[in-house]
């Protein structure tokens, strides 16, 4: 009797931290694709907007880049790698639901920190050093095949 409700109890617990997104971890980071926002605009006077794309790796590295809303995220494949000159590169570390990163680039640095809302959504706050900017987005993964 006793061995049936442990064995529940760790069932009723690892069933709950599923549900609830608790057990989190660099498994459920996505690696076969590119976390994107959506298209910003600055003003009414802004006709290109600003995307931001993030990938990560499975050995903790992570790049991000800022481009404007005219290309997809497609058309990134060739150059969104960790070699490509034009991405900034950090590390990143998961405690549970939370991720933390810095990227570095020839402009500076961004740093990132955030909740893994599911495998596919972050929701990060970053802060450039660059410009003293800070800001909130939201991230969604799209599956991409032929990554470099």
């Amino acid at each position: 009797m006793t061995k049936n409700i442990l064995i529940l109890t760790i069932t009723c617990l690892a069933t709950f931290g599923f549900v609830t997104g608790q057990s989190i971890n660099k498994e459920t980071i996505l690696f076969d694709g590119i976390y994107e926002t959506t298209c910003e605009f600055e003003d009414k006077d802004d006709d290109e907007g600003s995307q931001y794309y993030l990938r990560f790796y499975p050995d903790g590295k992570v790049i991000s880049v800022g481009t404007d809303c005219e290309g997809t995220a497609d058309e990134l494949k060739d150059w969104f790698h960790y070699d490509g000159e034009q991405v900034s590169k950090g590390i990143y570390k998961i405690k549970g639901n939370k991720i933390s990163f810095s990227t570095t680039g020839k402009a500076g640095t961004v740093s990132y920190h955030g909740q893994l809302i599911m495998d596919n959504v972050i929701k990060a706050k970053w802060k450039s050093f660059i410009n003293g900017e800070k800001g909130r987005q939201e991230y969604r993964f799209i599956k991409m095949t032929g990554l470099k």
